[in-house]
């Protein structure tokens, strides 16, 4: 989710920058408990109202 914070803090939720088939590495070298979402919320303009699903690989 795109959140761009103003200089003067305000957070505004702009349009996604991610597009389908883009990912994310992460490399954890301690035990790690991640917690992920594709903005599941379904009021949410910045997913178009319409959330998609996500594949998760360990």
């Amino acid at each position: 989710m795109n959140v761009p914070v103003g200089e003067n803090g305000e957070m505004d939720r702009g349009p996604s920058i991610s597009k389908p088939g883009d990912h994310v590495d992460l490399r954890a070298e301690n035990d790690v408990l991640a917690v992920i979402s594709n903005c599941p919320q379904i009021n949410n303009p910045v997913n178009d109202y319409n959330p998609t699903p996500i594949r998760v690989m360990v």
